[in-house]
């Protein structure tokens, strides 16, 4: 049969047009946002608002990931968009309006006029997998194959992207296979998906798998089977690398049938009904870059989960969650993992992680290295001249097969512990492996306070060795259920019964909140230590300080003390009404150090800490910024708060989560992570998961609810104890419970 004929070509877009566009998108690949703005603000200020500076305005948004405005501005004109600037448009349709994006893509599908270039149609495809339509995404699919041939000069990575895309042609989703006859099915990980950008390069993530492969290959009495039998081949020379002390014995013969499991892309492939896996690590990358995460996984799999961890927002949805409710208790490798799946009343608790028991598969060895270091993506100190370094993340990866990369992790550990007794690194999953293997390691990751490491963060030996042994022996009656054939409701209530101690006590640790020790001096002395003055008003000086009006105020950092008065003038002539503008000023002496310590966040910050206090004959306040002062602040001091004590704007950020504001400032304790891991900790006891960040420069407070919340009392310490600003304290002591501002 010939191939289906590519739909014929519409007439080309004026490309005269198009320069100012093209010089935009260039500026951006070449020197970044600031640049590009720069020439979308000189178009603005020359030529007003046209069809071109809102297809730069959003190729900017996009390259900001602010995807919802970006297709705000190529709505403009969306027909150019399409033309000029297809796959920034066709990006920010699906991922704000994925059912209209479907709807365009049909549309284009139907309208054989239309010239679609095949990277347009690539990025419509990526966007379908996560949408449940198999048969437009097996159309989208053969079409972008049609039109890259006699095109690939447009786009010299589409041979490498469509090549990549060829195994999932024509899948279809959650598929069965045929039950294997006699034996268990059991799945192992693999970290490919449709998203070739999104499909792990990191050997560290095979050296997990062989880890959990050792939880199998340790039984003797197993024997291992596979379509592909190089698998089947490799975990049975696992079988006979056990340590002998490790070596569990079964009475009768079982027949495993191996499942290679793409973690993050299970959906698309088949699997029998009730194929196990155990389920860990980190579900980071979504499914072919969406912003969608192919998770739960397929429905014919039965996850015994440990070692898992999560902090993206993306991943955690009601159906998630409902999942992980139902196959829990969920183990977590870190301990803010347990506290954010708690907080969402998941059952939870800590289990360390996987490669701590990798020395399973690996026999002891006589062979004693001489004394060596080998360094493995160091990055913290430079690695001595003449040293030996080595790279575990590599494209490499991406292409060889799945046994392949499991040989490679193995022989990468065996080179380890027989050429070296020292490792340098900042790698989790070489820093556990290779402790596990007996080796001295020194774990240097690039960020000491980064949320996946709380709980594993340079281990004693007592504390390694508790992960270890409690890893080995809490799986195995669950295993021994599965290997026995037995139903899963048999073997999830043994996992249950035997992590229920270990559940417990999470959830005892979990509520008992920690809090920062209280401040030596109540905010109430401290507030009397601040200067206050208030300025000139649009209302009667003489008058009452209660009169009708709104209570504006100003919280300048040192720097900007001269230019409060032409802020408090500006104030005056933006607002609607009468105001009264008050001014804290900060602290300059440093009057507050002897009991918050001292600060590089200015005097403005511990003042807006104060302002409950400082202003105690106010109970609601408009707070604006210094260089901000063009609000109308009486329109702003008449909205409903509707009972809570903030009101502010929402996040002019592209990363809109509230935890994720308070995870960077948690990552900026790099120099006392254990002080980060409390911080962590703190967060998850007091709000739950996640919930929209908000602007601080301007707010709405009501004084007289936060003086009944302990606002100044509390965050203070907050500030003290973990160094966090207003911006942070703001968010870790209300979370959602903000009104938004116009």
């Amino acid at each position: 049969m010939p191939p289906p004929t590519p739909p014929p070509a519409s007439p080309p877009p004026d490309r005269s047009r198009n320069d100012f566009v093209r010089t935009v998108r260039r500026a951006l690949r070449n020197k970044g946002h600031e640049a590009a703005q720069a020439l979308l603000d000189a178009e603005l200020a020359r030529s007003g608002e046209s069809s071109d500076t809102h297809l730069a305005a959003g190729l900017i948004d996009h390259d900001r990931r602010h995807y919802r405005r970006a297709l705000a501005h190529f709505r403009h004109d969306e027909e150019r968009a399409s033309h000029v600037t297809p796959v920034p448009y066709v990006d920010s349709l699906f991922r704000v309006e994925p059912t209209q994006g479907v709807a365009r893509a049909e549309e284009w599908l139907a309208d054989g006029s239309l010239t679609v270039r095949a990277r347009t149609w690539h990025t419509v495809l990526r966007h379908l997998f996560p949408l449940g339509v198999p048969e437009l995404r097996h159309t989208v699919h053969d079409r972008m194959v049609q039109t890259y041939a006699g095109d690939e000069d447009r786009w010299p990575e589409g041979t490498a992207e469509i090549a990549w895309l060829e195994r999932w042609r024509g899948a279809g989703e959650h598929e069965d296979a045929p039950a294997p006859a006699g034996r268990v099915a059991f799945g192992v990980l693999d970290y490919v998906q449709p998203g070739k950008g999104k499909s792990s390069q990191n050997i560290g993530d095979h050296v997990q798998t062989l880890a959990s492969m050792g939880h199998l290959a340790r039984r003797t009495n197993l024997r291992f089977h596979s379509d592909d039998p190089d698998l089947a081949d490799f975990v049975s020379e696992l079988q006979g690398n056990v340590r002998p002390e490790l070596h569990l014995d079964g009475d009768e013969p079982t027949d495993v049938e191996l499942y290679r499991v793409d973690r993050d892309g299970s959906t698309f492939q088949r699997f029998p009904d009730e194929t196990w896996l155990l389920e860990f690590g980190w579900f980071m990358h979504d499914l072919a870059g969406t912003g969608v995460w192919d998770f739960p996984p397929h429905r014919n799999l039965r996850p015994l989960f440990v070692s898992f961890h999560c902090n993206k927002r993306g991943l955690l949805t009601p159906k998630v969650l409902d999942y992980l409710r139902e196959h829990g208790p969920i183990g977590c490798r870190d301990w803010t993992t347990v506290d954010l799946l708690l907080s969402l009343d998941v059952p939870a608790f800590f289990s360390g992680c996987l490669t701590t028991t990798v020395s399973t598969v690996f026999p002891p060895t006589d062979a004693r290295p001489e004394p060596a270091t080998v360094y493995v993506d160091a990055v913290r100190e430079p690695v001595p001249d003449g040293a030996t370094k080595v790279r575990q993340s590599y494209r490499k990866v991406k292409d060889r097969t799945y046994v392949e990369n499991m040989r490679e992790a193995y022989r990468l550990l065996d080179w380890y512990r027989t050429s070296f007794t020292r490792v340098v690194t900042k790698r989790l999953h070489c820093y556990l492996p290779t402790t596990s293997l007996g080796m001295e390691v020194d774990f240097r990751p690039a960020h000491n306070a980064d949320v996946r490491f709380n709980g594993l963060f340079r281990l004693s030996a007592q504390e390694f060795e508790a992960i270890r042994t409690g890893m080995l022996e809490r799986l195995r009656p669950a295993l021994d259920a599965i290997l026995a054939g037995r139903p899963a409701d048999e073997v999830y209530a043994a996992w249950r019964e035997t992590v229920a101690p270990e559940v417990a006590e999470a959830r005892r640790r979990h509520e008992a909140e920690p809090a920062p020790p209280p401040l030596s001096v109540p905010a109430a002395e401290l507030a009397g230590r601040l200067s206050v003055s208030q300025r000139a008003t649009t209302t009667d000086q003489e008058a009452d300080t209660t009169e009708t009006g709104t209570d504006v105020v100003l919280l300048p950092d040192r720097s900007e003390l001269d230019a409060v008065d032409d802020a408090v003038r500006s104030i005056e002539e933006a607002a609607s009404g009468p105001v009264r503008v008050w001014v804290v000023e900060p602290d300059t002496a440093g009057a507050l150090d002897d009991v918050l310590g001292p600060t590089t966040k200015g005097g403005g910050q511990r003042a807006g800490m104060l302002l409950p206090s400082v202003l105690l004959h106010l109970d609601r306040v408009v707070v604006v910024p210094v260089g901000e002062t063009d609000v109308d602040a009486t329109a702003l001091g008449a909205v409903d708060l509707a009972g809570r004590p903030v009101g502010a704007r929402p996040s002019a950020h592209w990363d809109t989560s509230g935890f994720g504001v308070l995870y960077r400032a948690a990552r900026a304790l790099d120099d006392r992570p254990e002080v980060a891991f409390e911080l962590y900790r703190s967060m998850h006891a007091r709000q739950v998961f996640d919930f929209e960040a908000f602007d601080t420069s301007v707010l709405v407070l009501d004084l007289d609810e936060l003086r009944r919340r302990r606002f100044s009392d509390v965050v203070l310490a907050d500030h003290r104890a973990f160094g966090l600003g207003l911006h942070q304290v703001l968010h870790l002591f209300v979370g959602p419970d903000v009104t938004t501002l116009p």
